[in-house]
């Protein structure tokens, strides 16, 4: 019996005094803990194992990974330090390009935005295998979660960054118009290296005056096309100058075209000006809109 108290007296001398080996640290990402926990989700697993380095890359950063609101799919989500859903900054919201996933584009944006102080919500919305539209998710499904996502952390409207890349970009002109016609959360959007193609049928729709005869009226615009894209005419520099005409024909407005002229199909988050360009201008243009509305 004295034995064991020595030792526990032993043990306690050390711990108290620092010299025992302390327990190393881990970084982990936050992952929802219930029964609809997104580690239960085989397309999270499937990103998670066909991305592991850029997941790894999203946990060190605190990134918070949640299931989408209707359980299909998976989101990114993460906040710059000393803001959260209850101080919320502006954010992104980005949709990749086709056959990737939501790691690539927190990997890509999230060091810029972490400068800027903006935070960010990257979508999975491709469900992993197939390339059919119905493999992704439609633009009014991707707006039906932005606008719960969205709401649930409290971003206020029109303060909200919208992005797509390649094929994110080509739904990117549904997704703004039909935001434009209900919630109004998009304050600007970049069409990244993708026109308005019509072999997506939300891009139809708005061309047969479906969603009304301007239904980008009042929105905000960047695009980005690269001179060495290996598809010109649908996502270079003469696909987007047809893409900025398409946005003005429907009530939209270009504040900036970047053209790189080093530029290739993904030369919008290599040439890291091209990123700060892009995330200036939505400062600029989100402190004008602010100083506009304290003249009113």
């Amino acid at each position: 019996m004295t034995r064991r108290y020595m030792t526990v007296g032993i043990l306690f001398f050390f711990l108290f005094n620092g010299l025992l080996p302390a327990q190393q640290e881990t970084t982990k990402v936050t992952l929802q803990k219930d029964d609809n926990s997104v580690e239960k989700l085989p397309l999270f697993i499937k990103a998670r194992e066909a991305s592991a380095e850029r997941y790894k890359f999203a946990a060190g950063k605190g990134a918070q990974i949640l299931p989408t609101p209707d359980g299909r799919s998976f989101y990114i989500l993460w906040f710059p330090k000393g803001t959260s859903s209850k101080n919320p900054p502006p954010m992104i919201f980005t949709l990749h390009g086709h056959g990737s996933w939501a790691f690539d584009e927190f990997f890509l944006w999230q060091p810029h935005i972490a400068k800027a102080g903006y935070g960010i919500v990257a979508l999975q919305w491709w469900f992993g295998e197939g390339e059919k539209p119905n493999d992704y998710y439609l633009p009014r499904e991707i707006v039906h979660n932005m606008a719960k996502i969205l709401g649930v952390q409290n971003i206020a409207k029109r303060s909200v960054l919208a992005h797509g890349f390649s094929r994110g970009s080509a739904n990117i002109y549904g997704v703004t118009a039909l935001d434009n016609k209900t919630d109004k959360f998009i304050f600007m959007t970049i069409a990244n290296a993708g026109k308005a193609g019509d072999d997506f049928p939300i891009n139809r729709e708005i061309e047969n005056g479906l969603l009304g005869p301007q239904p980008l009226k009042d929105t905000l615009w960047i695009t980005y096309a690269g001179a060495n894209d290996p598809h010109p005419d649908r996502d270079g520099i003469a696909g987007m100058r047809k893409a900025q005409d398409w946005i003005k024909r429907y009530g939209g407005s270009i504040v900036s075209a970047i053209e790189d002229a080093k530029g290739d199909h993904g030369g919008f988050h290599r040439n890291p000006a091209n990123v700060e360009n892009a995330l200036d201008t939505f400062k600029r243009s989100l402190n004008d809109a602010e100083n506009q509305k304290k003249k009113k």
